[in-house]
């Protein structure tokens, strides 16, 4: 589909992919859910190590993006799946690619 170098804030549809250095997030907006695969795409380089996260490779509830530009580490705003009062912010390594997938 279409590469781009942001996801505007203001989105409200659409599935991405954003590789970072150390993983690849799926961002459904039309499900509003976040996925992060670690040591999924990103580089080889030993500079960025791959850490794990809370409900990684699950489904979690995305409330919005305050950031996602290639080249800038992107912020993701989340509620926490298994308590509703949870909320967070999940921020990345810098973001290699972004590409609008469906």
């Amino acid at each position: 589909m279409a590469r781009t170098q942001h996801i505007d804030p203001d989105t409200t549809a659409g599935v991405w992919t954003v590789v970072t250095r150390t993983s690849t997030y799926l961002l459904d907006f039309d499900e509003m859910t976040l996925l992060r695969a670690p040591g999924v795409g990103g580089t080889e380089s030993e500079e960025w190590a791959v850490s794990r996260l809370r409900r990684d490779s699950e489904d979690i509830p995305l409330l919005g993006v305050k950031s996602c530009r290639v080249g800038e580490s992107a912020q993701f705003w989340v509620r926490a799946a298994d308590d509703p009062d949870v909320r967070t912010w999940r921020i990345t390594t810098p973001v290699v690619s972004i590409e609008r997938i469906g």
